[in-house]
């Protein structure tokens, strides 16, 4: 990566690359399941272009990571190409010493100075000139904006490193109720810290596999998500009017990371969860 990098840029295309490097994807694969190409992912990877918001999205729903944090971290990288840091100038070079005045013998002193009617009285520098007033409240709106953005940031990044998701915490959801059907859950915000996302119900199964329902109380949504399933192992859920929705694990990538179901609407009460487990069908149910 280029030293001429924001240091933001440069943070930002690193972490993408460990998310990367935990899918264990090559950058082939990476356009493959995802919606950039693989010059494309080669720019964001290499600090070069900051990739949208969506597509940090996907990369962390490969990778089993919530985007919160890394959606931050964009955000600052973005702030820092639409508001450079000016790099500073160079020292100026020290002003050569003035010669001694001295008249007499070398005493080690300087000789007194000559009284002038200004002399003790330190020198007010030239006034500035005046800044028009139009100039002045674009600054000033500039500076607001900035520092508002930076104070959501901040925040968003605070979230992202905590243990467990706050209720009520103002993250707009990309749907609510009904229209949460179907849909993908990080997509829309609702398995995002912020959210008021948590696990309402979990299950274990051997050493690894767990399975989880999920609820968003911002979304008015649940659905059903699998740790460390097994490749064909699929997971369900269920509502009280028998509508339900499933996934499958597809292959390695869905065994290694996070794997969910699309949503359905309503609350945990009334949902099951289910595993039916590949080869044996054996399936595998509870609820809150």
């Amino acid at each position: 990566m280029s030293g001429e990098l924001p240091l933001e840029r440069i943070h930002l295309a690193r972490e993408l690359a460990g998310l990367r490097a935990t899918t264990g994807l090559s950058l082939a694969g990476l356009a493959a399941r995802t919606t950039a190409s693989k010059s494309s992912w080669q720019r964001y990877l290499g600090g070069t272009q900051i990739p949208p918001p969506a597509l940090v999205t996907e990369l962390c729903a490969l990778a089993g990571e919530p985007p919160a944090r890394l959606l931050a971290l964009r955000e600052l990288a973005e702030l820092s190409r639409r508001h450079p840091h000016p790099r500073p100038a160079p020292p100026a070079p020290p002003a050569p010493a003035a010669p001694s005045r001295k008249t007499g013998p070398a005493t080690g002193e300087e000789p007194p100075a000559v009284e002038t009617p200004d002399a003790g009285r330190p020198h007010a520098p030239p006034p500035a000139a005046p800044v028009p007033f139009f100039r002045r409240r674009k600054a000033a709106l500039a500076g607001a904006g900035v520092l508002a953005t930076a104070a959501m940031v901040a925040g968003a990044l605070l979230l992202g490193g905590a243990g467990q998701e706050p209720e009520g915490t103002g993250l707009w959801p990309g749907c609510v109720g009904e229209r949460c059907r179907g849909k993908d859950s990080q997509a829309q915000g609702c398995g995002l810290k912020g959210s008021g996302m948590r696990t309402a119900a979990e299950r274990a199964f051997g050493r690894q596999t767990v399975v989880e329902l999920r609820y968003s109380p911002s979304c008015q949504a649940s659905w059903v998500r699998v740790r460390f399933g097994s490749v064909g192992d699929r997971i369900e859920i269920t509502g009280p009017d028998k509508e339900s929705q499933s996934v499958e694990v597809a292959d390695k990538f869905d065994a290694q990371n996070y794997l969910p179901t699309p949503m359905l609407a309503g609350g945990p009460e009334g949902m099951t969860a289910c595993l039916v487990r590949a080869g044996s069908g054996e399936r595998h149910c509870f609820g809150r």
